[in-house]
């Protein structure tokens, strides 16, 4: 394996596959492989490498050729996206709050979770450090601006594949039909690279990749892209099966 700290593979229609392989302490690497849609990774060695190679893009598999496992895959299954619109309530029981999946739970291939959480706790001690006992309103109101934008890229990202059902806007559409352009040229191009990751890591709002100056990058990317060699091709990947859909927003 070379020195790379993060290789980051998404998922599409075509192939509902997603990767992600990360540097960690002790020269070791933590990797995750997802599919969506019923495509879900095997945990025996021999079918969790075919399906590593299945992946949209070569680079996990190739990083990991030759590498050893020091443990075995460890499964783990996520039926829907869920959230509970608590701010909506016109009373609430007093002395009793909800935070992190409890509120709202989101698909784990896009590692939100844990960063929602946390930024509802914050939430939560500034209320605190304003009165002793915050008003469940208040709160929710304000952890429902926390949650918005990473409900609406999950849920918006999840809807870029037929078989999920819900509502597809203008801005929906628009979005998913510029991911994938976006993703192909960030593979080449380090600077898109990092403004993914970050709105990925909700460092930055998501309507930064939109800027003109990226989307100027983004086409360029994918004109260079027609001019080099086509890759090898992927490994076949296997018929969906029915699984749960991720629901969306209460209106």
């Amino acid at each position: 394996m070379d020195g790379d700290q993060l290789i980051l593979t998404a998922g599409t229609p075509a192939n509902p596959r997603a990767g992600f392989l990360a540097a960690t302490e002790g020269g070791r690497r933590m990797l995750t492989i997802a599919g969506m849609c019923g495509n879900y990774p095997p945990t025996d060695p021999a079918g969790f490498d075919a399906f590593a190679a299945g992946l949209p893009t070569a680079d996990i598999a190739a990083a990991i050729a030759g590498a050893e496992p020091l443990d075995d895959p460890v499964p783990f299954r996520f039926p829907a996206s869920v959230r509970h619109r608590y701010e909506r309530l016109t009373s609430f029981p007093a002395g009793l709050l909800v935070i992190g999946d409890a509120v709202c739970s989101f698909n784990p291939v896009y590692g939100q979770g844990m960063t929602v959480a946390a930024t509802e706790a914050v939430t939560l001690r500034g209320l605190l450090a304003r009165r002793a006992v915050p008003d469940a309103r208040r709160y929710f109101r304000a952890i429902a601006a926390v949650i918005d934008v990473p409900w609406d890229v999950a849920v918006g990202a999840d809807l870029a594949f037929p078989s999920v059902p819900g509502k597809r806007s203008p801005k929906v559409r628009l979005v998913n039909a510029y991911m994938p352009r976006l993703h192909a040229a960030a593979a080449h191009d380090t600077a898109l690279a990092a403004a993914l990751v970050r709105v990925i890591g909700l460092k930055d709002r998501p309507e930064g990749l939109l800027r003109p100056d990226r989307v100027l990058r983004v086409l360029r990317g994918n004109l260079a892209n027609r001019r080099r060699p086509a890759p090898a091709p992927a490994g076949q990947v296997p018929a969906a099966t029915p699984a749960e859909r991720p629901r969306q927003p209460t209106p």
